[in-house]
C-alpha cells in the first residue's frame, strides 16, 4: 500500500515490516527540526478469539537516539513511503543508544 491508500484503522504488521531500520519523523515544536525515530521490530501478539476479528494485533518498537524522554501520546509521524500518521507512542525503555517507544495496534 501507498501512503494514500493506508488508513490508520487498516495498518497491518505486514505495512510496517519492510520499513524496519527506515526513519519515521515528527516534528519538533519549532516546526524547521525533525526528529528521528527508527522503526526497530516490528513484532505480532497474541490473539484472543472474539476479541476483536478487526486486524491481528501487533506492536512496533521506535528507537530515538537523543536522551530526552517524550511523554505517551498521539504523534504524527511521517515516513517517505507509508506517507503520514498519527501513532500513540508510549516511551518503554532508555537503552545505551537512546530512547525505545512502543506502539500498539489491536
Amino acid at each position: 500500500m501507498t501512503g494514500e491508500d493506508m488508513s490508520q484503522e487498516r495498518l497491518t504488521l505486514d505495512d510496517f515490516a519492510p520499513h524496519v531500520g527506515t526513519d519515521f519523523t515528527v516534528p519538533a515544536e519549532e516546526d524547521s527540526v525533525l526528529i528521528h525515530f527508527t522503526l526497530t521490530e516490528v513484532k505480532a501478539l497474541s490473539h484472543k478469539p472474539g476479541f476483536g476479528d478487526f486486524r491481528d494485533p501487533f506492536q512496533l518498537t521506535f528507537t530515538v537516539a537523543m536522551p530526552d524522554v517524550f511523554p505517551q501520546g498521539l504523534y504524527p509521524m511521517a515516513h517517505p513511503v507509508m506517507g503520514e500518521h498519527e501513532i500513540f507512542l508510549v516511551p518503554a525503555a532508555r537503552t545505551d543508544t537512546g530512547v525505545n517507544y512502543c506502539a500498539t495496534f489491536n
